[in-house]
């Protein structure tokens, strides 16, 4: 489920949150921040949960630059320096959110089943999040991401801190 509006209340624990609340102190004024705002020493705790995406304007294409361990972990497989069109089983999921992102510029946040992975009983939350080196055009995708594990008290959100 995609929802185009949304507020830090939607976000469903301190992670998503903190993630969210980075982004928007990087874009300040500006309709986006880019790459070079962003400083991984300011985020060390939330690294685990980002991904960095790059766009490729020329060829259309996206190139997963940077996957945190916790998708690593989830997933079981590193996407790192892959294309998303070298996977259609995660394309076909993926490339109309990218898109949408390139084309509108703004965040989404979306709560969804993960459908591409053999681990298809887990649910996540994912931050789409755009980056401009120019201000007008989305160069960059940072995304953070939140698995939901049936049973696991450990992805509760009542336990995140």
């Amino acid at each position: 489920m995609l929802n185009k509006k949304f507020g830090m209340e939607d976000l469903p624990n301190e992670i998503m949150r903190n993630i969210y609340q980075y982004w928007l102190n990087m874009k300040g004024d500006r309709p986006m921040p880019s790459r070079a705002d962003l400083d991984p020493v300011d985020i060390v705790r939330l690294l685990p949960y980002l991904t960095l995406v790059d766009v490729l304007s020329d060829s259309g294409r996206y190139k997963f630059r940077l996957i945190g361990t916790e998708t690593v972990k989830t997933l079981g497989k590193d996407l790192t320096g892959k294309y998303l069109d070298e996977m259609p089983e995660i394309e076909r999921y993926l490339k109309v959110r990218y898109d949408w992102l390139v084309k509108e510029k703004r965040p989404y946040f979306i709560f969804d089943k993960l459908k591409w992975s053999s681990k298809s009983y887990i649910e996540y939350y994912v931050l789409g999040l755009p980056l401009s080196h120019n201000g007008r055009d989305v160069n960059m995708f940072l995304f953070g991401t939140w698995y939901q594990f049936p049973n696991d008290p450990r992805t509760s959100f009542y336990d995140v801190g």
